[in-house]
């Protein structure tokens, strides 16, 4: 088996170990209150099924919520379909139009999606073949209608495969993040019709004794930063933070990030009004925010604990710049929960109307933009809120 599957293997259950030594968060401060407004979500045409919700963004006129349909009858070939809806106000949606005509790309779930220059590009993603590993496509907005992008296999499959994850945007393009047999690698483009493929770059390569996992992307002003975490051999169960940088996606720097006896891991990125990046990920028994400014990176703050019994692995999924600060949710390993700060120094819980349990089917996500969206899927099909902070 190669390296790269122990540290994946790790990185899911890293903290089973390490639990025991978390810092302990201080006491949970009073939560945040926001005045949630849900929203329907129309059924999209065609087969029938249950609708599912994964991933929002503001982008371009409105606002993005890319997902599938869970069809009610499904067939020994097919049982999604992929669905997308956009709104202009947050309040009344509507189903956007979907063309695909790729074979992965008919029963693709969009699982991210991501923002540049007012143009939206999605990752989707059905798990089959021969070795049921999941398969990707990417797609893109052709004249109101998504459709999906044609790609050779080895694009994000093929022998020196391991995963594909969430895709980033910025003003530059759009940037993907994943892991190669090599090491961390990404997709990078400036036009969502293709996407180059960089693997193998000494930047992002392991370097022989350092394994490394990439985990999510953010843009920072004038460069591309991925975050993640690295160990060194025979020390799997006790990764530390990393980052790594590039001007434009293709030429890379691995970058250092604090870190503390125990396991460690960050999960997604994403850059503050004034001009900090704000990281967030797993330490230990806790969840912990890593500040970078003109200084580097600070040590990290803790909050959240993380559940003693999972019912699925403990994450991020999601971090978003949002007028009421930022947000992230969080998997406990438990169930979904939703965490604000104005500094990413101190965090508060926020009262959501779902807090779905863990589990494959089940997420709660936060859309980055000039107002509050939240998306939350607990196996009843997909639901929207729109958000107002409560003042005080």
């Amino acid at each position: 088996m190669p390296r790269r599957r122990h540290l994946l293997a790790a990185a899911a259950g890293l903290l089973v170990l390490a639990g025991c030594d978390a810092a302990a968060p201080e006491p949970d401060p009073d939560p945040v209150r926001v005045t949630w407004v849900e929203r329907s979500l129309p059924a999209p045409p065609g087969a029938p099924g249950r609708s599912v919700v994964r991933d929002a963004t503001q982008c371009g006129d409105g606002w993005w919520v890319a997902g599938a349909v869970f069809l009610d009858r499904p067939t020994e070939t097919r049982d999604t379909r992929p669905a997308l809806w956009f709104s202009a106000d947050r309040t009344t949606w509507e189903s956007v139009p979907v063309d695909a005509r790729t074979y992965w790309g008919r029963r693709a779930i969009l699982g991210s999606i991501a923002c540049s220059r007012g143009r939206i590009a999605v990752v989707g993603a059905r798990s089959g073949g021969a070795h049921g590993n999941p398969r990707v496509t990417t797609f893109r907005i052709d004249h109101g209608t998504l459709v999906d992008v044609r790609a050779t296999f080895v694009q994000y499959g093929g022998v020196t495969a391991t995963n594909v994850g969430p895709i980033a945007g910025g003003p530059e393009g759009w940037l993907i993040t994943g892991n190669r047999i090599s090491g961390p690698g990404v997709w990078v483009t400036d036009d969502p019709r293709e996407f180059t493929r960089v693997e193998g770059e000494p930047g992002l390569t392991d370097d022989g004794d350092l394994e490394a996992l990439a985990q999510g992307a953010g843009w920072a002003g004038d460069e591309w930063v991925v975050v993640g975490a690295g160990a060194r051999t025979g020390e799997h169960v006790n990764p530390d933070p990393l980052a790594w940088t590039s001007p434009d996606g293709l030429r890379w720097t691995r970058e250092e990030m604090p870190g503390a006896d125990g396991a460690q891991d960050v999960h997604r990125v994403v850059s503050s009004e004034d001009g900090r990046l704000v990281a967030v990920g797993r330490d230990r028994g806790a969840f912990a925010a890593w500040v970078r400014d003109d200084d580097g990176w600070a040590e990290p703050v803790n909050f959240g604990r993380i559940a003693e019994e999972w019912r699925g692995a403990p994450y991020v999924a999601s971090l978003a710049l949002t007028p009421a600060g930022v947000l992230a949710t969080l998997s406990t390993g438990d169930h979904y929960e939703l965490w604000q700060s104005d500094d990413a120094r101190a965090w508060r819980r926020v009262d959501v109307p779902l807090e779905p349990q863990t589990a494959g089917d089940h997420t709660l996500v936060v859309a980055g933009g000039d107002e509050l969206l939240a998306v939350a899927d607990a196996g009843d099909g997909g639901h929207v809120w729109t958000g107002e902070p409560v003042a005080g």
